[in-house]
């Protein structure tokens, strides 16, 4: 079961927030959270980010947001309050079956998104349990995408007046986040669960590569770290880093397809030999493709031994015609065989790694990449 962390208190207006009166900052508040929300891949901030625009956008006392999770319970995951001295309920934890009660048969009788207030229905214990004020007013906002229910908004303001009643009926205010947030959720959610099984897939496919060579795993795992990182410093987004730390990984899984005698021979490679192991790469990338969640890894498998000049393999492609990924692989995969060493080539010491990448960068590896490798490995 996915965590998030405790309640939120704001941090601005030293303890308080005020209410956004303006209609035009109440508007431009939505579209900026309607942005994040598209753009968000953490569970934890995209649900920080919408429980404090909530209370900022419709001029509310607090938002808590109540998960539906698989066990069929519901856990407060983030709570927002204007004023945090009247924080008392802990988030992470299961809500109070007096709660659950409520919130499933809000579930069954409400359309989806439609806010409900729960009004006058509520028992002094219900209300406590919700609000711990018994002259607070809640609203619950059902949290619902492709017909599966994820959980509530739970909204609550102590004065109610003209213009809460108006902003909580406006439908395109609050259907609007809920429903944006709704649509968020359940795609994080669907990403955690493909990027859980393309992990299992990947821890597969290194253990097959580690049983074949298991100085290839050894090498491909220390690289896979570097390269990570180098895509980060080179500003690639979280999913790009984490696409080309995968690739890293399984750079050499081709060599599954090379024969004994040419992989573990201890010697040079004839000729002969080495056409064979260069087709480790398009070996490897047909392995991965059509994966669950490796498609775009394959790419990166199958260039990294190109090389800026057109002198690499398999295709001889030149330049920026090589992704990104393939470039940063290339250059850390050449720096860790230079450390490493092999049967046909004593390793080499750093300073020598570093001076080779330098002496062939702009013909053989991008200059930018090898800058910012060397660059990342002196800091």
């Amino acid at each position: 079961m996915t965590h998030y962390v405790d309640a939120i208190h704001p941090p601005s207006y030293k303890g308080h927030i005020y209410p956004v009166k303006d209609s035009i900052d109440r508007w431009s508040g939505l579209s900026n959270l309607s942005r994040f929300l598209l753009e968000s891949s953490s569970l934890h901030d995209l649900m920080e980010r919408t429980a404090r625009s909530v209370v900022e956008i419709l001029g509310i006392d607090f938002c808590r947001i109540l998960i539906l999770e698989s066990n069929k319970h519901y856990y407060c995951r983030m709570a927002y309050y204007r004023n945090p001295s009247i924080v008392s309920q802990k988030v992470d934890l299961p809500e109070p079956l007096v709660a659950e009660r409520l919130y499933q048969q809000v579930a069954l009788s409400q359309p989806a998104l439609v806010p409900y207030f729960l009004g006058d229905m509520l028992s002094p214990e219900e209300n406590r349990v919700l609000a711990n004020h018994l002259k607070t007013n809640i609203w619950l906002v059902p949290l619902s995408a492709n017909c599966q229910d994820l959980g509530f908004l739970l909204l609550g303001k102590e004065d109610f007046g003209k213009i809460d009643q108006y902003l909580l009926k406006a439908t395109h205010l609050v259907d609007l986040i809920a429903g944006q947030l709704s649509n968020a959720i359940l795609r994080i959610r669907q990403n955690e669960r493909l990027s859980g099984t393309t992990l299992e897939i990947v821890q597969a496919l290194t253990k097959a590569l580690e049983v074949r060579d298991i100085n290839s795993g050894i090498h491909s795992q220390y690289m896979a770290n570097l390269s990570n990182k180098l895509a980060r410093t080179l500003g690639c987004s979280e999913q790009e880093s984490l696409n080309i730390y995968w690739a890293a990984l399984l750079h050499d899984v081709g060599k599954i397809g090379v024969e004994d005698s040419i992989l573990r021979k201890p010697g040079p490679l004839t000729d002969e030999e080495w056409q064979i192991m260069k087709k480790h790469p398009q070996i490897g990338a047909k392995l991965v493709q059509g994966m669950t969640g490796l498609d775009n890894i394959a790419p990166l498998i199958l260039m990294h031994h190109e090389r800026l000049d057109g002198s690499g393999y398999p295709y001889g492609l030149k330049g920026d015609n090589i992704p990104l990924g393939a470039r940063i692989i290339a250059v850390v995969d050449s720096y860790s065989v230079i450390l490493e060493g092999r049967n046909y080539r004593e390793k080499r010491s750093q300073v020598e790694a570093i001076a080779e990448l330098n002496r062939l960068k702009g013909i053989t590896y991008d200059p930018v990449v090898v800058d910012a490798f060397v660059k990342m490995l002196a800091s």
